[in-house]
């Protein structure tokens, strides 16, 4: 919890660091790069999160990889997370700076789940449902889960629309046990 409150501030002083210098969208797309090598590179994660390795080693590393890649107020960010000691939570420094970002442009990041490959013709009537459904516009991450039947599933946040065949058959599931107990029966049908 500790970490997340710190991690937020971080997030919030880079973001209004890069707003002062016109640099927002510059610093988003160093700020993703850093997620996405911190997400994929073993190495990298294990660097910043090992205490033997010193404050100048982390930064000399990071700026080796980072500095021709990123915009300078996003190396210079690393430098001094890395100098305060903060370096093992610059994974979700990135995950809260990215928010900010998000609450800002008025992006709502969705994920969309078929049970087969989704057809490209529908992508703009799923962006326009979602920007509907919550004022904003979508970024959408499309995965396949052949586990759902049929429908789709989508999610965004802390909500979650459901209208797949394996969330149907449950739901009525639910129902039909509901309704069996209600009645004095047993799920079994022996009404014992």
């Amino acid at each position: 919890m500790r970490n997340a409150r710190v991690a937020k501030r971080y997030a919030r002083s880079l973001f209004e660091a890069a707003e002062q210098n016109d640099a927002l969208e510059q610093v988003r797309q160093s700020v993703e790069l850093f997620s996405a090598a911190f997400a994929h590179s073993p190495p990298l994660r294990a660097l910043l999160r090992n205490p033997v390795i010193g404050a100048e080693r982390k930064v000399a590393i990071l700026r080796e990889i980072f500095a021709q890649r990123t915009h300078q107020l996003f190396g210079a960010f690393l430098e001094l997370v890395c100098l305060k000691g903060r370096e093992n939570i610059l994974d979700q420094i990135a995950e809260q700076f990215v928010e900010l970002y998000n609450a800002w442009a008025g992006i709502v990041p969705a994920s969309v789940t078929t049970a087969v490959e989704f057809p490209s013709d529908l992508v703009p009537r799923i962006e326009a449902f979602i920007a509907r459904r919550f004022g904003a516009h979508p970024k959408l991450e499309f995965s396949v889960n052949p586990a759902i039947l049929g429908g789709i599933v989508i999610k965004s946040g802390d909500i979650r629309l459901d209208a797949s065949v394996a969330g149907q058959l449950a739901r009525l599931r639910a129902q039909l046990l509901g309704a069996t107990d209600a009645i004095g029966g047993s799920a079994d049908g022996t009404g014992v």
